[in-house]
């Protein structure tokens, strides 16, 4: 096992990381690596490199840069509930209380969703009308479990994210809620190495591009191109994880890479309204 799998394998061994894909991890390593590359020269002439402090420290740094990414946002067991949808959803024609309640439960697993949960109403309002028909969710964990706010019929969606599992989970939700207007898809793509998405009405991009660009400087542009859609809306948090109110000017570097933009706000979250793009 050379330097990069062994890492690869020991930072997947925290239970929260381990469905993480193996080449988004080992493409992490490898742009770390290209940061700290005296390590990188270190580690790789060291004869037992896994008892070094130094890989060590490099395992401790990359676990918690995926925790920001991903660990951090997931709260609980959400195939449980899964489960419960798709018992209940069989029996009901239309979307009730009860499959809203189910939803909620479902969104308050992950901590972006649930700060998002009580103003999905008016996020949607602002940002969806009836001629959309088809919606790209980039990274979008489980925002597609807030379908229920949208209100619109009959819809084409497809939704990314990094890990195999967590396309697998939303597949088996999409399928769940066909019989309610939703088709869907989840696709699992590496955002450090590839962009090829559909043409679509609407692309959602919640709380991605500041995390990425933060991993690789500049990916943002390189995003950006290769999305195809009338309307592109983007968040960012507008505090950390701590509470730490979080300032404007650090979204100077986006402002300059978009036109046409209206902006609006709810607690810890502000979104931009990109329109025109095609």
């Amino acid at each position: 096992m050379n330097l990069r799998e062994s890492l690869v394998f020991d930072i997947k061994k925290k239970r929260e990381l381990s469905s993480l894909d193996d080449e988004f991890v080992s493409e992490l390593v490898e742009n770390y690596f290209l940061k700290n590359k005296k390590i990188r020269n270190l580690l790789e002439n060291h004869p037992r490199f896994q008892k070094s402090k130094d890989y060590k420290i490099v395992i401790k740094e990359l676990r918690k840069i995926l925790h920001e990414i991903y660990g951090v946002f997931q709260l609980g067991n959400k195939e449980k509930l899964l489960e419960t949808l798709e018992n209940k959803a069989k029996k009901k024609n239309k979307i009730d209380n009860e499959i809203i309640e189910i939803h909620k439960n479902i969104l308050s697993l992950h901590r972006s969703t649930k700060e998002r949960l009580n103003d999905y109403g008016l996020i949607y309002k602002k940002i969806l009308n009836n001629d959309v028909k088809t919606i790209l969710d980039i990274s979008s964990g489980l925002n597609p479990c807030s379908f229920p706010w949208m209100n619109i019929k009959n819809i084409e969606y497809t939704a990314t994210e990094l890990s195999g599992k967590d396309c697998e989970f939303l597949n088996s939700y999409f399928r769940i809620m066909k019989k309610f207007g939703l088709n869907g898809k989840a696709v699992k793509i590496n955002l450090l190495k590839e962009n090829n998405f559909p043409k679509v009405d609407v692309c959602f991009l919640f709380k991605v591009l500041d995390t990425f660009e933060g991993l690789k400087r500049g990916i943002s542009k390189d995003i950006l191109k290769k999305i195809n859609c009338k309307v592109l809306v983007v968040s960012f948090p507008t505090k950390t994880l701590s509470g730490k109110i979080l300032g404007k000017k650090r979204l100077t570097w986006f402002e300059k890479i978009v036109k046409n933009y209206e902006t609006f706000e709810i607690e810890n979250e502000i979104f931009y309204i990109v329109k025109n793009r095609n």
